[in-house]
């Protein structure tokens, strides 16, 4: 039963599902319908005006940021950088996050030869030009990983990838989605992957 708006602006009225541990669903809807708001709902970064966001019986908003990185992976279109290695990449300074972790999760997506590769291999420093766009969204998925996460939130990640990048993505998150509940925004990664749609209308649309 949740309502959440922006200031008098409402985004999603009334809204239900319930995803059982280990399935896979994508959101789908036109542009506007609220699709990534339930991702920020589901992160806690908002509070529904009424009604509840649920994580395992936990309210989201409630879930500290320590306890995120256990529950989710985030990977969204474009990957964001830190200052830092190849291995800051992944652990986003996370001291819990070990060498072990960092290397499987890059061997997971398949780029632990392609880092292993360069002089100085994960602690090589990260510039725009190390990788090439499909690269870094496999770091992205690596990234998510790392913290061996329940929950995979997947914002469009093959929204601007070529046929044959997204082919080596897709595959990357096959591996990725063994034992995860897996939540995704995206037409394509249904279309490829299969699960279940929840089609998110607009409030014009009706519910």
């Amino acid at each position: 039963d949740v309502t959440f708006g922006y200031d008098d602006h409402i985004v999603l009225n009334d809204l239900n599902f319930a995803i059982d541990p280990g399935e896979q669903v994508t959101l789908t809807g036109r542009t506007g319908a609220g699709k990534s708001t339930i991702f920020k709902l589901l992160l806690g970064l908002y509070r529904p005006g009424s009604g509840k966001v649920l994580i395992e019986g936990e309210a989201a908003y409630r879930i500290t940021d320590k306890e995120k990185r256990k529950k989710f992976g985030y990977v969204e279109q474009s990957f964001h950088m830190v200052p830092g290695t190849i291995r800051d990449q992944i652990t986003l300074f996370d001291p819990e996050i070990g060498d072990k972790a960092v290397q499987a999760s890059a061997k997971l997506v398949g780029l632990h030869e392609t880092i292993m590769s360069l002089d100085h291999g994960y602690d090589t420093l990260c510039k725009p030009e190390l990788f090439s766009q499909g690269q870094w969204q496999l770091l992205s998925i690596a990234r998510a990983v790392a913290g061996e996460p329940k929950i995979l939130l997947l914002d469009e990640i093959t929204a601007n990838l070529d046929a044959e990048t997204e082919a080596r993505v897709l595959e990357a998150l096959r591996r990725a989605s063994v034992g995860r509940t897996v939540l995704s925004i995206s037409h394509r990664v249904y279309e490829k992957l299969g699960g279940r749609v929840i089609e998110i209308k607009a409030l014009d649309e009706g519910k």
